[in-house]
């Protein structure tokens, strides 16, 4: 496969992969020209890149007990020919606090990972797919919202797409401006917007100052109104 495949949900599991080092060899190899060619796919990149890099810098270095680089060596069959000198010694504690911190970081990634999204919304043009937007939810309560745009994506000249929830008994709540040109945008959920989330069936896009509306409600034309599904 020469390009990136166009399914938004094993790019980001891909580059998450990539970042935190568990994706090697001739896989690793592809993905790395896959992202000089995919906006999308670099994009998702740089998110794990800004989140998960930063975790390791924080870890601090352990010193493993003394009897865990013979139970590698015994699990493995290594039996060395000779003693060993003191330096072999030393990168082999190295290797250990590596190998350490990379099953912390691994932890700490998997309690990161949103997994799958519990709602989804396509809203599309007649010339295809403009944005989808997942709703990740933690014990039945939405918090956090993915928007990634499609090729077809584009703002109008001098203003902005903002994206609007419709509690079926309220006024909108605004989830953000939304991306264009294959971009992404992860958004963390405040109360106000998870509480509308869950009492809406339904999305909205409107087309509003560069910036999104100044008063937290539409103030232009709504171009779009699309269903909420639950993801079975």
């Amino acid at each position: 496969m020469n390009a990136a495949p166009d399914n938004p949900v094993l790019l980001e599991r891909l580059a998450a992969e990539y970042v935190l080092g568990t994706l090697r060899g001739p896989a690793r190899q592809r993905l790395e020209r896959w992202r000089a060619d995919s906006p999308l796919l670099e994009g998702y990149c740089r998110f794990w890149e800004e989140r998960l890099l930063p975790l390791l810098l924080q870890l601090q270095p352990l010193a493993p007990p003394a009897h865990v680089w013979s139970a590698i060596e015994q699990r493995l069959q290594l039996r060395p020919v000779m003693p060993r000198p003191q330096l072999p010694r030393q990168l082999a504690i190295a290797a250990s606090v590596l190998l350490v911190a990379a099953l912390a970081t691994l932890a700490l990634w998997r309690t990161l990972v949103p997994g799958r999204a519990a709602e989804v919304a396509t809203i599309s043009s007649p010339a295809g797919l403009l944005w989808q937007v997942e709703v990740f939810a933690r014990a039945g309560t939405p918090q956090r919202l993915t928007v990634r745009a499609g090729v077809f994506a584009s703002h109008p000249a001098g203003h902005d797409y903002e994206l609007w929830a419709l509690p079926k008994n309220g006024k909108p709540v605004s989830l953000g401006v939304l991306p264009d040109q294959q971009r992404a945008t992860h958004l963390q959920l405040s109360s106000p917007q998870q509480q509308a989330l869950a009492a809406a069936a339904q999305l909205a896009v409107s087309v509003e100052p560069t910036g999104g509306s100044p008063t937290g409600q539409p103030t232009g034309a709504v171009v779009f109104v699309v269903p909420l599904r639950t993801v079975s």
